[in-house]
């Protein structure tokens, strides 16, 4: 693959870049690439640098869909998703060590550079402006620099050392990154609290020294420096918001961006049993991590430890009326041990109703169809119209018991202020006290107590928050499948030899086995047909096939190469896997048919769909290939057409297997007969495991294996096989 680009090179007709380099990669073009974007253009030579030598299909992958311009950031997250992260130095490029080389440079003038190598005064660089590298002096240039560093061996470490142990407190290990943010928080939080802290103080200032001493010389003095705090005050809340802003939403994007990977590379066993609305639900607490930061409730984290501060100068100032705030504490501690475990019951029973109503909405979307077929309209509406009344009167206790904390937290606050005006009162008549300093106590208590009540109101947000940050910690510390740059053995050359040898599998502890002591081979070539009623674990054994799950007992192998030792995801770009039900995600047909092979070209998209036999129906379509499906408009197309893309799309493999989970189902007479001419011409050509119950499918298998109840009853040619199964259904 050409990593670098000439001048005079063309640039490709394309408007978007990343579909312009994409188009490049597969056409074996890339030296051709050329671009108006910067960054763009230094993509290829930084990795090139950088010494990567994995797939063009890897860089396919980490491109930014549709985008015109790649910018810095996209730059930096492409090959961040490549293995390599960058950290920004700002500098001169003589300060910069040649151990850091290669570097990306972008000087405070906007030229950006690939700095390569040095020679005493001469650099060696690839600049992005004219795509070309240079050798001169540009050692006092001063920009920032963007050092690399590779990720690969430290996530081979991880992973040998047995990275999900090191995942218990992930969350924290995230913060770590905003840590010197963190401490910018708080500075400007203790500035915020000491001009607060002031102000009052000022106004003692003024009741005792200027209005008592009638000087009212250094008034103006007094209200000049307070304007000025004041001012300094708002700028500083303005920062505060703008930073705790910033940090929501890095955070927000890394937990989205992380736990979404993290569930994509899952086992398919850890999430498939599970509901989609449960899932959803569960994504959908994480919400609350992000809630908390931009919310109210992270500006009163960082003022609750300057309360303590508050209270000692009202110690220094009242003496004993101290207490007063200290008492509120109290009674706020003792009130949420009673109330809160009652308030998190409702809450927890309001959280269960949503889901449930979620999940019955989710389920006439999707079932709506079926529901209306059988007639189902009265009682479907009826159970609707019952978790909705559980749904609104668990809300209604929930706001309830919100109700009773709300006023008990505004009674003790009022209560507070109106004890510390008596007391304060009183010390002033006695003398003890004057009256400056029971306005700035009042004010001081007024600042302890706000922060001390939001605190409590915000409690059950807190911990929904510390329950949202443990479930993310839990789904980090699940152990991933190996992704394709973790892993060993590679997938490039096979010839498609498949051996069971006494695979047993189960779904769950308490439940029967799927399968029990399967064994049987497929050679090069051949075409076995999996036959067999309902239940008795067809779909099971392509799914171990696939590697979707792992066989508690027994071994899977391919030409001799145990599955375990395979990297899961080469494993499944070396198997075309068709599964039972038809599944297209929104976008084109061309988007959809290449997930697979973000490598395939225009022309192998034509093969793979004529080889399906949808060609002729894709290409009448008004926009071809580029046709968005995927959402409403798939229920409009026939279902043959359906499964003639999802064929298509196990085409547009290279794969040497192919595994078919009941590839007849909903196909009329016509597609049939296609698909049986596929058939034929995939025989010698590919390994090919079919689950079917079509006799006239079945015939044209090598062998047949007839499964029951998860074990193999017959093993032979298709004819006995067919007899047996027969026999069984008479």
């Amino acid at each position: 693959m050409g990593t670098q680009a000439s001048a005079a090179a063309i640039p490709l007709p394309s408007e978007i870049v990343s579909e312009n380099l994409a188009e490049a990669l597969r056409n074996d073009r890339a030296a051709e690439f050329n671009t108006a974007s910067p960054f763009a253009a230094c993509l290829l030579p930084l990795l090139k640098e950088l010494g990567w030598h994995n797939y063009a299909r890897e860089l396919i992958e980490a491109l930014p869909h549709f985008s015109k311009q790649l910018d810095l950031v996209d730059l930096r997250n492409i090959l961040a998703n490549l293995g390599y992260e960058s950290a920004p130095i700002e500098t001169r490029i003589e300060a910069i060590k040649p151990e850091l080389y290669p570097c990306l440079f972008v000087s405070h003038d906007g030229d950006v550079y690939i700095i390569t190598d040095r020679d005493e005064n001469q650099v060696q660089f690839f600049d992005a402006r004219t795509q070309r590298v240079h050798g001169s002096d540009i050692l006092w240039d001063k920009g920032t620099a963007y050092v690399f560093t590779d990720s690969h061996t430290e996530q081979a470490a991880e992973i040998s050392a047995g990275a999900a142990s090191a995942q218990d407190a992930w969350f924290f290990s995230l913060l770590q990154r905003f840590r010197g943010m963190i401490v910018h928080l708080l500075g400007m939080t203790l500035f915020i609290n000491l001009i607060a802290l002031i102000v009052p103080l000022f106004v003692m200032i003024v009741y005792d020294k200027v209005i008592g001493a009638k000087s009212a010389d250094t008034l103006p003095y007094l209200v000049a420096g307070v304007g000025i705090l004041l001012l300094a005050d708002l700028l500083l809340r303005y920062l505060r918001a703008s930073l705790l802003g910033f940090v929501a939403g890095r955070l927000d994007y890394l937990i989205g961006v992380e736990t979404f990977r993290q569930l994509l590379f899952l086992p398919p066993l850890f999430t498939e049993r599970s509901t989609v609305a449960a899932q959803l639900s569960r994504l959908k607490q994480f919400d609350s991590v992000r809630n908390f930061f931009t919310g109210s409730s992270a500006a009163i984290a960082l003022e609750l430890p300057f309360v303590f501060l508050f209270i000692a100068v009202i110690a220094i100032l009242a003496g004993p009326i101290a207490l007063i705030p200290l008492g509120m504490v109290v009674t706020y501690t003792l009130f949420g041990l009673f109330w809160l475990p009652n308030l998190n019951s409702k809450i927890n029973r309001s959280g269960k109703a949503r889901n449930d109503k979620q999940r019955v909405l989710i389920q006439t979307l999707e079932g709506r169809r079926e529901i209306k077929a059988i007639g189902g309209e009265s009682v479907w509406w009826s159970r609707f119209r019952e978790i909705s009344g559980e749904a609104v009167m668990a809300n209604y206790h929930t706001l309830l018991s919100s109700g009773v904390m709300n006023a008990v937290a505004q009674g003790v606050m009022t209560l507070s202020g109106v004890a510390v005006l008596g007391l304060g009162t009183l010390r002033v008549m006695e003398g003890s006290m004057s009256i400056g300093a029971l306005i700035a106590t009042m004010a001081l208590v007024w600042r302890v107590l706000s922060p001390l009540q939001n605190a409590f109101l915000s409690y059950s947000k807190f911990q929904q928050t510390l329950k949202a940050i443990k479930q993310i910690n839990l789904l980090m510390r699940l152990k991933v499948e190996r992704h394709s740059g973790q892993s060993g053995l590679m997938m490039s050359d096979i010839e498609g030899r498949i051996t069971v040898d006494r695979v047993s599998f189960r779904y769950g502890p308490d439940q029967d086995p799927s399968l029990l002591g399967v064994s049987l081979t497929a050679e090069p070539g051949e075409l076995v047909a999996i036959i067999g009623n309902t239940g008795s674990g067809k779909s099971t054994l392509l799914k171990l096939i696939a590697g979707m799950y792992r066989p508690q007992a027994g071994a899977l192998s391919i030409d001799e190469m145990d599955l375990r030792q395979i990297n899961a995801m080469d494993l499944r770009r070396a198997i075309a896997y068709v599964p039972q039900e038809t599944r297209l995600f929104h976008g084109t047909i061309a988007q959809n048919m290449r997930l697979n092979n973000g490598l395939a070209t225009e022309r192998e998209l034509h093969e793979a769909a004529r080889q399906a036999g949808v060609l002729e129906e894709i290409l009448g379509l008004p926009k071809g290939f580029d046709t968005r499906i995927g959402d409403n408009t798939t229920d409009r197309l026939p279902p043959g057409f359906m499964r003639g893309l999802s064929m298509a799309r196990a085409f547009v493999s290279p794969a040497r297997i192919l595994l078919l989970d009941e590839p007849g189902a909903s196909l009329d007479e016509a597609s049939d007969r296609r698909f049986i001419e596929q058939l034929k011409r995939l025989k010698g050509n590919h390994t090919v495991i079919m689950v079917s119950h079509r006799p006239s499918h079945i015939r044209l298998a090598d062998k047949a294996i007839l499964l029951e109840q998860g074990a193999i009853q017959l093993a032979g040619s298709a004819d006995e096989v067919i007899t047996r199964m027969l026999e069984n259904s008479s």
